[in-house]
């Protein structure tokens, strides 16, 4: 009985956790489309070519807010395309980016201790309102 319990709350907690995840990129397509679409203009063939080069950035430097920002944006524009963009082509520049972010967090970890108590509390804050806004609507 107890498993079941700890079973149907890790079901709960992660179905939560996905919910919030997908709100949040409901919440950058709906920025980047208030903002007017900057790669609207895009044939799929550059925007393909786009999505490319900016993973090619940020294979290089992963810690790059910039870059991390277009690639959504580039990622929003797929998504208003209704379509998916184009993973394969680029999924060895997202495994050098996961192991150079995961090098430089821990690295911030190394140099600020706190960064991680800092990290945890701003996603329970953003869970939180996430819960809230919900069960308001509901």
């Amino acid at each position: 009985m107890v498993k079941r319990q700890k079973n149907a709350e890790k079901s709960s907690a992660e179905a939560e956790m996905k919910a919030f995840l997908a709100s949040k990129v409901v919440d950058q397509i709906s920025d980047y489309n208030q903002r007017g679409r900057t790669y609207h203009a895009l044939s799929d063939n550059e925007l393909t070519d786009h999505w490319k080069a900016i993973w090619d950035l940020l294979a290089v430097d992963p810690v790059s807010t910039e870059n991390r920002d277009i690639q959504a944006d580039l990622g929003s524009e797929f998504a208003l395309r209704q379509q998916e963009p184009p993973w394969k082509l680029v999924q060895r520049q997202i495994d050098i980016y996961l192991k150079g972010a995961e090098r430089a967090w821990q690295e911030q970890q190394k140099e600020n201790p706190e960064a991680e108590v800092n990290a945890d509390e701003a996603l329970d804050e953003d869970l939180e309102e996430f819960t809230s806004r919900r069960n308001r609507a509901n």
